[in-house]
């Protein structure tokens, strides 16, 4: 059981991380990152930056004083729809 558990927290840091390395690869890398419970951000190079604060990644929109949890962010490619 102990395997288990400690298989699935690197799942989730992996997937976790998965974000800011797609947002690192390219300037027209977007984001969509969960606001609230029914709205949506969407976040790219010209509207925010990553910062590191007490171990933690956060998209920090350059505009405001909004910062967005890694793991709250999910890349999205051209190819996707979005349905709501």
């Amino acid at each position: 059981m102990r395997l288990f558990l400690l298989f699935c927290l690197l799942a989730t840091y992996v997937f976790a991380l998965d974000s800011v390395s797609y947002f690192k690869e390219s300037k027209e890398h977007k984001l969509l990152c969960h606001v609230g419970q029914h709205s949506f951000k969407m976040i790219s190079h010209e509207n925010a930056v990553i910062e590191n604060i007490h171990g933690h990644v956060f998209f920090k929109l350059i505009d405001e004083n909004l910062y967005f949890l890694s793991n709250a962010c999910q890349p999205l490619s051209k190819k996707e729809g979005i349905v709501f």
